[in-house]
């Protein structure tokens, strides 16, 4: 047996300092200006809003949702923008509750923000206290529409395409003529899919924002 070339191999080992890394990316969270004037403000840090400005203070903890990734900004933008005061407002995998938060900020009258995580429901409601909103924010755990009723006038989901492909074939029923659907969490190559099930169901897209690879969409029920 012919035998091959040995390598020697030399291995070292460092001992790293202990870091609690629950709590590590905290440092990483500074107060971020998104929109016209909605500001994400870490609850850690104290942040004195400038004229017209709407601030949403912040723990996210494990949950998604802090305002830096492309999907949940390009959501923010479009509550800035569109969403009407007094609104019935649905949130979907409302994650940390940011998106429940804005809306609202923006004079939402009632918002039902769902989840199926647990720890997202948790935090989504603590945020919402923290934010002096927990009258006005509902949280619960369900899957997808499970824990919604009636008509909405404005609806997030900020998911994944998959998600979004499920909830389109029963979402209108959810909306009155007028109302506006944001999704979010697309990467852009299912862009296509998201649209052709938007167009099947009888909803028309107003707008595409897309960010990198991300695409988010507002869909109105007319």
């Amino acid at each position: 047996m012919r035998k091959g070339n040995v390598r020697r191999v030399s291995v070292s080992v460092n001992k790293l300092e202990e870091e609690d890394w629950e709590n590590g990316w905290k440092k990483y969270f500074k107060p971020l200006k998104i929109g016209s004037n909605v500001v994400v403000a870490p609850a850690w840090e104290e942040y004195t809003p400038k004229k017209g400005e709407k601030v949403i203070t912040l723990d996210s903890g494990m949950a998604f949702g802090t305002g830096s990734h492309e999907t949940t900004k390009m959501c923010l933008e479009y509550i800035e923008k569109h969403l009407k005061p007094g609104s019935r407002v649905l949130d979907i995998g409302t994650g940390s509750g940011i998106l429940a938060i804005c809306e609202a900020l923006f004079g939402a009258r009632t918002v039902d923000a769902v989840d199926i995580d647990e720890l997202s429901v948790k935090i989504a409601a603590e945020n919402a206290a923290l934010n002096g909103m927990e009258n006005i924010i509902r949280v619960e755990k369900g899957d997808l529409l499970s824990s919604a009723s009636g008509k909405y006038d404005f609806i997030t989901a900020n998911i994944v395409a998959d998600v979004i492909l499920i909830l389109l074939p029963d979402i209108s029923a959810y909306m009155n003529n007028g109302s506006y659907l944001v999704v979010s969490g697309i990467i852009t190559e299912r862009e296509n899919e998201i649209i052709g099930s938007v167009q099947k169901n009888g909803l028309v897209i107003e707008e595409i924002k897309r960010e990198k690879g991300w695409s988010a969409m507002l869909i109105k029920r007319r």
